[in-house]
C-alpha cells in the first residue's frame, strides 16, 4: 500500500494538471470576438458586452495606492469602457515590476473581473518597448542598442553628441565604439557614388569616410540606460524574461480571459538617417548589431561592409543598388524575427494576444527609417494595431494593419486613438476620428489616455485625460456605446474586398538615398498616399499585399479565378508604380493572370526583379496597363465596385468611407461622412437585391429603410449630416420588388421658429483665478522678478544642478531616498489685485500642499488639513477664511522644501468672483451671475473657469405661424426641435428644468434635439448644460496662436515668438442663442419640416420625441 499511494497521488495531481492545461487551451480570448460567429443578436447590439468596448491607456504615473486605483475602475465602468490597458508613464513612483507593483496589477485585475471588464497589459516602462525601464541593459550591458556612425569626421576631431530624440531609439554620436572600416569616397559632379575604396591598413584616403559601431550614451528616458538591441534575439529573449515572464508568474492563469492582451509600443531599431544633400559632410546613422555582417553574408553571399557607402549615396546613371535593397530587407527581417516573432510566439504559447503598434507606420519614408516595413511586423501579432496621433487622417496606416489582419483571419484591429488632441477635443471629434478608422477596419480603441494622477509633469503628458478629471466623463457612454454597437456588426463575417494592391515599400528602398538627390523619393511617397486616397474616397475597398508575406500566404488561384492571400481572395491585383518586384510575387501574379485573373499595372511597370536587372523582361502576360491618374484607375476597376453613393446632383462623394462585411447570406455595411461640417443629400446604391435595415448606433434601435431594387442594385435616399455615420444590415430580398425610388412630397406650410429665453445661469464649480507668475527666492537669496512657474522651476533646477523635469526625465521609482532630500528652501509670492474684500471663504488649490507653508496677506493658512481636491486628487484644496482677501493688492506666499522630485506648478484660487486680465495681471471683481448670458464665458469674467455651465431657459411654441396657409387638409401635430447651432463645449445635455429627466444630448450635426409634441402657446422650461474642459486652467496658455497642434510638455515652456505673457484661453459655452423649430405632421408616417424657407414632407420616425 505504501508503494501504491505515492503513484496514485502523483497520477491524481497529474490528471488535475492535464485538466487545467486542457481548460486553458479551450479558453477563447474575448478579443477574438467569439460572439461574432453566433446568430446575430439584437440584444447584443442594443447592449454590447465589454469586448466590443474601448480600453483606455490607464496611466500609472505616481505613487500608487490600491484604493485610488479601484475608485478609478469604478469611473471607467460608468464611462462605458470595456476595461483598461495599464500603461506606465512619466511619474511612476512605485518600483516597476516590483512586488508592490505586481500586487496592484493583481488586485486591479481581480476588481476588473468582478465588473466584467478586462485588464490589458503594457510591456514596458514608457516607450519604445524593449528596454523594460532600463532593466534589460542594467542586467546585460551587451544588449545595448547599437548603431553604425558613418562620418567624414574621425573620432576626436568634432564634439560628440547630436540631436538624438530622447524618447526613441534614435542614434547620436557617442564616440564610445570601434572603427569598423574606412573608405576613400569619390563622387561625380551630381553627387553620385563614383567609387568607394575600402582602405586597408597602411593605405591613405583622399576623401576619407569612417564607419564606427557605437552605442548611445545612457538616457534619463531609459532611467540612465539605453534602448535595447532589437536586432538581437538574445536581447529580446532577455526582455521577455524580464517582463512577460514576470507577468505570467503573477497573473498568467488569467491570460486569455480577464487579461486578453499585452500591448507593445513603438518598437524600432536605431533610426536610419540620410545625408542632407549628396555632397554634405554629415554624421549619418544606420541600425546595427554585432553579427549583422555575418548573417548578411550567409543570406546573400556578399560582404555588407564593402558596400556600406551604397547605403548612403546613389549610383551613377540611375543604376539600382542591389546591396541597398538587400540591406533594407535584411535589417527588417532581423528586427521582425528578433522582436515581433519571438514575442508573438511567446504570447501565442501563453494564450495572450500580442497587440500594440509599431514606430513610424504611415509613410514609405517613415517606416523604412524606423522599422523597414510595417506590414511584415504584423505577421505574428494576435491583433495588429496602429497609432493615430492628433485629429488627422492616416489611411495608409490603418489599411496596412487591417490588410494583414484580414489575411491572417483576425477579426480585430487596434488603434491607439485620440492622442495629442488636448483638453478641448469634443465628442464630435471622438466620434469622427473613430468613425473613419472603423470604416477602415479598426474594432478596438485604446484611448490615449486616462491619467491616474495629474501631479507635476503628468498633467502635460499629451492631454486630455479621458477619465474622472474631465467634467464630461459620465456622459462618455454616448461615444462608447456607439463604437461598441458598430463593433458588434463589423466583427461579423468577413470583409467584402475584391481588390489587392501590391505594397510599394520595396521599390522605395531602392531610392532611399541622400536628400536632394532627385525627386524619386517624393514621387513614390506621393503615389503611395494618392492611390490609397483615390481608392478609399472612391468607395473601392482594397487590401495591401506585402511581398515579404505573400509566399507564405498561399497565392493560390481559385476556380473562380480569384487569388488567395491567406484568408482573403481577390478578383483583381493592382501593381502600382513599382520599380522592382520579387521573383516570388512575379511568379504568383503571372500564374494568376494565366488562370484568368485580372492584373492592372498602374503607372510605370517594374523593370527590376529582387532589386536587380532580370535576365528577361518582367512583364506580366495578360495584364492591363493604366495611366497613373485617379480617373483612369477608378475607371479600370469600376466593375469591382460594391457600393456607390452619389449626391442629389449626381456627383460621386469624396468625403465618405465605408466597410462592408459578408455574414453568411447577409451583409453589414458601415458608412461615415468624414466631413464634420457639411451635410450631403445622397442616394446610396448597394450591389445586390436587399431589404435594408438601419441600425441606429446611438440608440440601439433597428428600423427598415424604404428602398428599391433594379438591375442588380438596391438604392435608397439618405442624408448624411456632418460627422454622420450609417450602419446597415442588408438581408436578401424575400420577394421581387423592383420599383423606382420614392419621391419627396413638398407642400407650403407655416414657418414656426422662436428664440429660447434665458432665465438664469448656474456654475457647477467655483470660478477660478489662475496664478502662474511668482517672485521667488531660494533660502536667503534676494527676491527674483515675477517669473512664470515652469520657467521658475527650470531656473531653480539649473541653480541647484538638478535635472529639468520636462518629458525625458528619470522615473521617480529609480530615485533612491538619499537623492530625494531637499536641496534648498523655496518661497514664492503670487500677487493679484481685487476690487473688493471677499467676505466668504475661498479655496486655494495647489500641489505639494502637505509640505507647504501658506500665508495669504501674511496670515497663516493651515495646509495640513486639506478639505479635498479639485479636478485631480493631486491638486489639494485648502480653505482660505473669509475677510482675508482684501480690496487692493493681495499676496499668496507658499514656502516649501525643494528637491529633485518637487513639483512647482500653477496655483488656483477658487471662489465666487469674476476675473479680468491685463496681460498676465489678474484682477478680481464681484461675480454677478445674473449678468451672464449666451456667448463665450471667458469674456464674461471667467477666463480660467473649467467646469460646466447650466443655462436655465424657457421655450414657447408660437401661437400662430408668421405665414398663414390653408392647411385644412392636414392633420397638424406640432413637434418641437431645440437647435443649438453654435457652442464651444465637448457635449451638451438637455434636462427638464428640475434636472430630474434627461431629454438627450447634443454633440453632433445638425446640433438639434427633438423635444416632442407641444401645443401652440405652450411653455416649457429646460436646463441646457454646456460641459467644460480643463484647457483654460491647465492648457499651454502662453503658447502663441497657430504655432502647433502638438501638446507635449515642451509647448508649456516655449520661448521667443512662440511665447506670450498673455493668456490664450479658448472659448467655452453656448455662443449664440438657441432656437426652437416646429414641424407639422401629416398622416401617420409623414412630417412637415422647415427647410430653406419651405416645408417639406419627411419621415416622422426621425423626429419622434
Amino acid at each position: 500500500m505504501a508503494k501504491i499511494l505515492p503513484s496514485f497521488i502523483e497520477a491524481a495531481f497529474g490528471l488535475a494538471r492535464h485538466e487545467k492545461e486542457t481548460q486553458a487551451k479551450k479558453r477563447v480570448n474575448p478579443l477574438s470576438y467569439p460572439k461574432s460567429t453566433d446568430s446575430f443578436s439584437m440584444s447584443l447590439f442594443k447592449n454590447p458586452t465589454s469586448e466590443y468596448r474601448g480600453c483606455p491607456f490607464w496611466v500609472w504615473n505616481c505613487r500608487l495606492h490600491e484604493a485610488q486605483l479601484l475608485r478609478q475602475i469604478d469611473v471607467f465602468e460608468k464611462m462605458g469602457m470595456g476595461g483598461v490597458t495599464i500603461h506606465v508613464r512619466t511619474g511612476l513612483d512605485t518600483e516597476y515590476l516590483g512586488e508592490e507593483f505586481m500586487n496592484l496589477i493583481n488586485s486591479s485585475a481581480s476588481y476588473l473581473e468582478s465588473k466584467g471588464l478586462s485588464c490589458n497589459l503594457y510591456d514596458d516602462d514608457r516607450w519604445p518597448s524593449g528596454a523594460a525601464g532600463g532593466k534589460v541593459i542594467q542586467e546585460n550591458a551587451e544588449h545595448k542598442g547599437k548603431h553604425l556612425l558613418f562620418t567624414p569626421h574621425a573620432y576626436g576631431t568634432v564634439e560628440p553628441g547630436g540631436n538624438a530624440a530622447p524618447t526613441s531609439g534614435a542614434a547620436c554620436r557617442s564616440e564610445n565604439g570601434y572603427l569598423l572600416a574606412t573608405y576613400d569616397i569619390q563622387l561625380d559632379e551630381a553627387g553620385r557614388l563614383r567609387s568607394a575604396h575600402r582602405i586597408k591598413k597602411g593605405e591613405s584616403a583622399k576623401h576619407p569616410w569612417y564607419a564606427y559601431v557605437e552605442t548611445n550614451p545612457g538616457s534619463p528616458w531609459f532611467n540612465g540606460q539605453t534602448y535595447v538591441d532589437t536586432l538581437s534575439k538574445d536581447a529580446m529573449a532577455h526582455f521577455i524574461k524580464t517582463t512577460h515572464e514576470v507577468y505570467k508568474d503573477k497573473i498568467g492563469d488569467q491570460f486569455g480571459t480577464i487579461v486578453p492582451s499585452i500591448f507593445t509600443d513603438e518598437p524600432q531599431f536605431a533610426i536610419k538617417t540620410k545625408l542632407s544633400n549628396p555632397k554634405a559632410l554629415d554624421d549619418v546613422f544606420l541600425p546595427w548589431t554585432e553579427d549583422l555582417p555575418e548573417t548578411f553574408e550567409k543570406e546573400y553571399f556578399a560582404d555588407l561592409v564593402d558596400d556600406i557607402p551604397q547605403l548612403f549615396w546613389d549610383l551613377p546613371k540611375g543604376e539600382a543598388s542591389v546591396a541597398r535593397y538587400r540591406w533594407h530587407d535584411h535589417v527588417c527581417e532581423r528586427f521582425v524575427s528578433a522582436f515581433m516573432d519571438q514575442i508573438g510566439d511567446w504570447c501565442r504559447k501563453n494564450n495572450i494576444l500580442l497587440t500594440g503598434h509599431m514606430m513610424e507606420e504611415p509613410t514609405l519614408h517613415s517606416q523604412t527609417s524606423a522599422i523597414g516595413e510595417a506590414m511584415r511586423c504584423y505577421r505574428n501579432m494576435g491583433m495588429p494595431g496602429i497609432d493615430l496621433l492628433m485629429d488627422q487622417f492616416e489611411f495608409t496606416t490603418a489599411k496596412q494593419a487591417s490588410s494583414v489582419a484580414r489575411q491572417n483571419g483576425i477579426k480585430g484591429v487596434l488603434s491607439e486613438i485620440y492622442g495629442v488632441t488636448h483638453w478641448y477635443f469634443t465628442f464630435e471629434g471622438h466620434k469622427g476620428c473613430g468613425d473613419w478608422q472603423a470604416a477602415l477596419g479598426i474594432t478596438y480603441r485604446v484611448h490615449h489616455l486616462a491619467l491616474v494622477s495629474m501631479a507635476g509633469e503628468s498633467k502635460r503628458d499629451y492631454p486630455a485625460s479621458i477619465s474622472y478629471q474631465s467634467p464630461w466623463h459620465e456622459e462618455y457612454p454616448y461615444v462608447e456605446d456607439h463604437f461598441a454597437r458598430v463593433g458588434v456588426a463589423m466583427t461579423r463575417g468577413q470583409a467584402v474586398t475584391r481588390i489587392g494592391v501590391i505594397h510599394p515599400i520595396e521599390s522605395y528602398w531602392l531610392c532611399y538615398g541622400p536628400n536632394g538627390g532627385g525627386d524619386e523619393q517624393d514621387r513614390r511617397s506621393q503615389a503611395f498616399l494618392e492611390l490609397t486616397d483615390w481608392l478609399l474616397r472612391g468607395l473601392i475597398d482594397f487590401d495591401f499585399i506585402s511581398e515579404s508575406l505573400l509566399p507564405k500566404q498561399g497565392g493560390r488561384i481559385t476556380k473562380g479565378r480569384r487569388l488567395t492571400v491567406g484568408k482573403c481572395e481577390y478578383d483583381l491585383i493592382i501593381v502600382p508604380n513599382l520599380r522592382t518586384v520579387r521573383s516570388s510575387t512575379l511568379k504568383i501574379l503571372q500564374s494568376f493572370s494565366d488562370g484568368g485573373g485580372k492584373v492592372i499595372i498602374a503607372g510605370s511597370a517594374p523593370d527590376l526583379v529582387d532589386g536587380k536587372p532580370p535576365s528577361s523582361d518582367p512583364f506580366i502576360r495578360g495584364s492591363k496597363s493604366v495611366y497613373w491618374s485617379q480617373q483612369n484607375i477608378l475607371g479600370a476597376i469600376e466593375t469591382y465596385r460594391d457600393l456607390r453613393i452619389t449626391t442629389d446632383a449626381g456627383d460621386l462623394t469624396n468625403s465618405i468611407l465605408y466597410q462592408m462585411r459578408q455574414d453568411s447570406d447577409e451583409r453589414f455595411v458601415f458608412i461615415c461622412n468624414t466631413d464634420r461640417q457639411s451635410a450631403f443629400d445622397t442616394t446610396v446604391h448597394a450591389k445586390g437585391c436587399w431589404d435594408v435595415k438601419e441600425m441606429d448606433t446611438l440608440t440601439g434601435d433597428i428600423s427598415s429603410i424604404e428602398s428599391s431594387s433594379n438591375a442588380g442594385w438596391t438604392a435608397f435616399s439618405y442624408r448624411f449630416e456632418g460627422c454622420a455615420s450609417l450602419l446597415l444590415h442588408l438581408l436578401p430580398k424575400t420577394q421581387s420588388n423592383i420599383s423606382s425610388m420614392p419621391t419627396t412630397v413638398c407642400q407650403q406650410a407655416p414657418t414656426m421658429t422662436e428664440s429660447v429665453e434665458l432665465e438664469s445661469i448656474v456654475l457647477t464649480e467655483p470660478n477660478v483665478l489662475l496664478l502662474d507668475y511668482a517672485e521667488y527666492k531660494l533660502d536667503d537669496d534676494p527676491w527674483s522678478e515675477p517669473t512664470e512657474v515652469l520657467r521658475l522651476d527650470n531656473d531653480i533646477r539649473a541653480k541647484l544642478e538638478l535635472p529639468l523635469r520636462q518629458e525625458a526625465w528619470r522615473q521617480p521609482w529609480t530615485v533612491p531616498q538619499s537623492e530625494r532630500k531637499p536641496k534648498a528652501h523655496l518661497t514664492m509670492n503670487f500677487l493679484f489685485e481685487s476690487t473688493f474684500a471677499i467676505s466668504e471663504p475661498t479655496l486655494l488649490a495647489l500641489e505639494e500642499a502637505a509640505a507647504a507653508r501658506i500665508h495669504v496677506n501674511r496670515i497663516g493658512v493651515p495646509s495640513g488639513a486639506s478639505t479635498g481636491w479639485w479636478v485631480d486628487e493631486a491638486v489639494r484644496t485648502v480653505v482660505v477664511p473669509g475677510n482675508i482677501i482684501r480690496k487692493g493688492w493681495n499676496v499668496i506666499s507658499i514656502a516649501l522644501p525643494f528637491g529633485v522630485l518637487t513639483n512647482v506648478e500653477r496655483v488656483y484660487l477658487l471662489g465666487s468672483f469674476a476675473v479680468t486680465l491685463d496681460g498676465h495681471a489678474p484682477t478680481l471683481h464681484p461675480l454677478d451671475l445674473a449678468s451672464l448670458s449666451w456667448g463665450d464665458i471667458t469674456t464674461q469674467g471667467m477666463p480660467f473657469y473649467a467646469g460646466n455651465v447650466i443655462y436655465n431657459c424657457k421655450v414657447t411654441v408660437p401661437t400662430a405661424p408668421t405665414t398663414v396657409v390653408d392647411l385644412s387638409t392636414l392633420r397638424l401635430s406640432p413637434r418641437v426641435t431645440l437647435s443649438v447651432p453654435d457652442f464651444a463645449s465637448p457635449v451638451l445635455t438637455v434636462h427638464d428644468s428640475d434636472m430630474t429627466r434627461k431629454l438627450g444630448r447634443i454633440a453632433l450635426q445638425p446640433r438639434a434635439l427633438p423635444l416632442g409634441r407641444m401645443a401652440p402657446g405652450e411653455h416649457r422650461r429646460l436646463a441646457i448644460t454646456a460641459f467644460g474642459n480643463r484647457y483654460n486652467a491647465f492648457g499651454h496658455l502662453h503658447l502663441t496662436n497657430d504655432r502647433t497642434l502638438v501638446c507635449n510638455p515642451s509647448v508649456w515652456r516655449t520661448v521667443g515668438d512662440w511665447w506670450t505673457d498673455d493668456y490664450n484661453v479658448k472659448p467655452i459655452g453656448v455662443l449664440t442663442c438657441p432656437s426652437i423649430s416646429v414641424a407639422m405632421e401629416q398622416g401617420e408616417d409623414k412630417v412637415l419640416r422647415m427647410e430653406d424657407g419651405e416645408w417639406v414632407v419627411v419621415r416622422g420616425t426621425s423626429l419622434d420625441g
